[in-house]
């Protein structure tokens, strides 16, 4: 496809502004849908439970021949929805994409408010992570680096497991590089919708059960982003864990700044002609996998 096809695309999604909602969720899926790549890149695994609750599956995309490692990519959904397999584009478009490029793809999905408030989400990705680094799963030990890839409501989940041993249930973050896309840090009151029912109703408890006041020092390299059409509401908390990693650590984090990018776009564009998202995170992995 040429440069004019992914411009056109960008030109679509801008044209929605920077709305978070239903409905401009759904008309950016409308945009990709018929344009994403979904050719099978390899052996593909689905259902595999890694838990007891019915929410507790994962699909698995393993690229023909070695891998360059394992991604574990952790969906959005405003911490009351989303799922590995939404409508079979995406995030089959995730898995297939990074098959594609070389790397074991691992999509979770995991329990969701009111039912599950924090931290559930956390702590299931606990559990995913010790399905990966299981040796009988033949992935972590043989495959290379492991990676952690949240975006949204994924990404708190999976900053909350990075930096809160609470949250997570104790024990270590284990993984190789962790990746945060346009994620929710900070329970700030007022609180309304999925981050409410998340985060609880009592505000006192706001502070604690947010990822932004457990920043540590990290060893692992870590990898933030934002979107330009993002709303601000949104985009600050990005901004915000940037700093605080920034101040921890004493340097800065490898920050991308998604031009002409929604909040939903920069996941959903992945195997279309807009190719510049992916262009980054390949980057990144790079890095990672030496």
């Amino acid at each position: 496809m040429s440069d004019d096809t992914a411009a056109a695309l960008e030109r679509q999604v801008r044209a929605l502004g920077a709305s978070f909602t239903p409905a401009a969720n759904e008309a950016t899926r409308a945009i990709y849908r018929d344009r994403i790549d979904l050719s099978v890149a390899g052996e593909e695994r689905h259902d595999i439970a890694y838990g007891d609750h019915a929410r507790h599956r994962l699909d698995m995309y393993r690229p023909r021949g070695s891998a360059l490692g394992t991604v574990v990519f952790v969906h959005g959904g405003g911490f009351v929805g989303g799922d590995k397999n939404q409508d079979g584009v995406f995030y089959v478009n995730v898995g297939r994409w990074l098959a594609r490029h070389g790397w074991i793809a691992v999509i979770p999905t995991y329990r969701l408010a009111p039912d599950h408030p924090w931290p559930a989400g956390a702590r299931d990705l606990a559990s995913v992570m010790q399905w990966v680094h299981a040796p009988a799963n033949d992935l972590a030990a043989q495959a290379g680096p492991v990676v952690v890839w949240g975006q949204s409501a994924g990404a708190s989940h999976v900053a909350s497991w990075l930096f809160d041993a609470a949250a997570r249930g104790g024990g270590s973050a284990r993984a190789s590089a962790a990746m945060l896309m346009s994620g929710y840090y900070q329970a700030t009151a007022p609180l309304a919708g999925g981050p409410k029912l998340y985060f609880g109703d009592d505000e006192s408890l706001y502070a604690a059960r947010s990822p932004l006041t457990h920043v540590a020092p990290l060893t692992m390299p870590l990898w933030l982003s934002v979107a330009e059409l993002d709303p601000a509401v949104i985009a600050q908390h990005t901004w915000a864990l940037a700093r605080a990693v920034t101040l921890a650590n004493g340097c800065n984090p490898d920050f991308h700044f998604f031009r002409g990018h929604n909040h939903v776009s920069t996941v959903q564009s992945l195997g279309s002609p807009q190719t510049d998202v992916g262009a980054e995170v390949l980057r990144f992995l790079t890095c990672v996998g030496g």
